[in-house]
């Protein structure tokens, strides 16, 4: 079996190359062009195979039943190119031959009763782990080698007589006055003919903040309400506009206080309702200060990677999330659900799950409509991610016996729909899976240092490397997206990059938090103008940097204990967990940094990129 994860590793890396160099082609090609790609990538691989391994029968025997998966791929995804079904193929191999070779080693390696418990334990997490690699590794390839698309929705900028009324739900909290009434005023001036706004300040005390916003709405004639002492958060707020709501108003649309919004925001979206079966529209987040530091460019170019890839691939099945701002909603439909539920700190994704629940259609327009102001301190994006993955492992919680994809639900979400909120729900796993492994390196290098043995199945080089793999191509495979879908350049992408991982600590303490509360605080993301300040942001990532020293240490006691390839490997999985937290330390430090000019980046167009 370690012969098939060699050729397997092999068939990985040469796909990929492949993958990186004509991988994206969005115009289409003829299936010939493909067929040939998919001999020259399956015969190059065995003629590497060969030279390595010696091994001719063996060669010709894996070569072609790589070729067989991958035109299984082909007639499965026909919508794909065929670099992306090789990928595809051979990665998802090697990831399923690496975890029956660990059953193998765990069930028949002669272990004892507690290494054989423990083992089963690690294989757990490892399993998970290697259930989300495939996905994440899917969603990219579902976009950046999709060659035609099902569901791909334009800015309609076509004949229309449709013109329902639309109710614009402002809410806010403490937010500083000029940012709100920027707001309101480019809300004032949307070409549309038929519209109300609702402006909700939610539980403000300082008078000089809220009592301004009053008297621009009374002016600007807009509907204003001061909550004092109201339950629900965010989602209250907005519970309360919906019951303020105009009757004859039909769509609902939810614009946070700090979001300047174009006046064709609504003549461009609106019309996709005249199909009474579409529930919401969800149009990308942008952001206006992305240039107030470096930080916040990565931090800019991180959050769009989910709009250019995961809302891009999951619109081609009805299965993308409501974001809540510059997203609308059928007001009968949310109705229809009983509103916002307050129970959930991330009140949107949830009413959008409820809602596609119903039968309800979706639709994801990938232009930008609106900016607003994202964190630009490293402190405060980590209050927001916190928040996030609190909200998503509360739905996680709460729904997913429903999303299980063997759950019959005659009149509910269809299993890929279910599939595609599954795994972007055990996303936020992935982060706590990376500190269990994380602390599991860390046991094993003491282990070796102190000359013990730790109690389950024991390294060799073939665990090692499939992870390494997996490690190299993923880190290739974003910047490589990032890249094509936002025109940045490779440095940037790995910015980016690097970006996310240096949450990985705050969404790990999210998880756990959500594993032993019911309820969360929403975690509210001040809009003030924050000056970076190096003390506060050390500080912020502190816990981070401590274990990512430890894992830098760590990795000379491996290769001093072993020189072969499997210390080499040991050390490169170590120095690979000490650049994820380290990447706080980094963000920390980025945060102070002057902004260089650099070329900006494409805007979300709704092409087929």
């Amino acid at each position: 079996m370690e012969e098939i994860l060699y050729y397997l590793a092999v068939a990985t890396g040469i796909s990929f190359l492949w993958l990186l160099l004509a991988g994206h082609r969005p115009q289409g090609e003829r299936p010939i062009v493909g067929l040939a790609h998919l001999v020259a990538i399956v015969g190059t691989t065995g003629l590497l195979f060969l030279l390595w391994r010696r091994e001719l029968g063996l060669a010709v025997i894996l070569a072609y039943l790589q070729g067989l998966l991958t035109i299984s791929l082909w007639a499965a995804l026909p919508n794909w190119n065929t670099r992306g079904h090789t990928f595809l193929a051979a990665f998802t191999a090697a990831q399923v031959v690496f975890l029956a070779r660990i059953a193998w080693a765990i069930l028949f390696g002669r272990l004892a009763l507690p290494a054989i418990l423990a083992s089963l334990i690690l294989f757990l997490a490892e399993f998970l782990a290697v259930l989300l690699t495939v996905y994440f590794a899917y969603e990219v390839l579902d976009v950046m080698c999709r060659i035609r698309w099902r569901r791909l929705f334009l800015p309609f900028t076509g004949p229309n007589d449709y013109w329902p009324k639309v109710s614009i739900h402002v809410p806010a909290h403490a937010e500083p006055t000029e940012m709100v009434i920027e707001t309101l005023s480019a809300l004032h001036k949307l070409d549309y003919p038929n519209y109300e706004v609702i402006m909700v300040d939610d539980n403000t005390n300082e008078d000089e903040l809220w009592r301004p916003v009053l008297d621009f709405c009374h002016q600007a004639g807009f509907k204003v309400f001061h909550l004092q002492n109201y339950p629900g958060f965010k989602s209250g707020a907005l519970n309360f506009a919906l019951s303020q709501t105009a009757p004859d108003a039909e769509i609902v649309v939810v614009v946070d206080a700090d979001y300047v919004v174009e006046p064709n925001f609504l003549r461009e979206t609106v019309p996709y309702f005249h199909n009474p079966r579409v529930a919401f529209v969800q149009t990308p987040q942008s952001f206006r200060n992305s240039d107030d530091n470096l930080f916040a460019r990565r931090s800019t170019l991180a959050q769009r990677f989910f709009f250019e890839i995961s809302m891009r691939s999951r619109n081609e099945y009805n299965a993308i999330i409501f974001c809540g701002t510059m997203g609308l909603i059928r007001k009968r439909a949310l109705e229809r659900i009983g509103g916002w539920d307050e129970w959930c700190i991330t009140e949107d994704a949830e009413a959008s799950l409820r809602l596609l629940s119903r039968g309800y259609q979706s639709i994801y327009i990938n232009r930008a409509f609106g900016h607003g102001l994202l964190p630009t301190t490293f402190e405060s994006t980590k209050k927001q991610r916190f928040r996030w993955a609190f909200g998503g492992m509360q739905i996680l919680r709460r729904y997913w016996r429903q999303l299980m994809p063997w759950t019959e639900q005659p009149a509910g979400l269809t299993r890929r729909q279910r599939l595609a909120y599954l795994m972007g729900l055990l996303s936020w796993v992935n982060d706590l899976l990376v500190l269990i492994f994380t602390g599991f390196l860390l046991l094993t290098s003491a282990a070796f240092a102190l000359g013990y043995s730790l109690p389950v199945r024991q390294l060799a080089e073939w665990i090692l490397l499939v992870p390494v793999l997996s490690i190299v191509t993923g880190m290739l495979r974003v910047a490589w997206a990032m890249r094509l879908a936002t025109g940045c350049s490779w440095r940037e992408g790995f910015g980016a990059f690097t970006t996310m991982l240096a949450l990985s600590w705050t969404v790990a303490q999210a998880c756990l938090s959500a594993l032993r509360h019911d309820k969360g605080v929403f975690l509210r993301t001040p809009k003030f103008a924050v000056q970076s300040d190096l003390t506060r942001a050390l500080r912020a990532a502190s816990w981070e940097t401590i274990l990512g020293i430890a894992l830098v240490a760590a990795a000379p006691i491996v290769l001093y204990v072993r020189t072969n390839r499997e210390g080499i490997l040991l050390a490169a999985l170590l120095a690979w967990h000490a650049l994820i937290y380290l990447s706080a330390l980094r963000s920390a430090l980025v945060e102070v940094l002057p902004v260089q000019p650099h070329r900006p980046e494409r805007a979300p167009s709704g092409s087929q990129i």
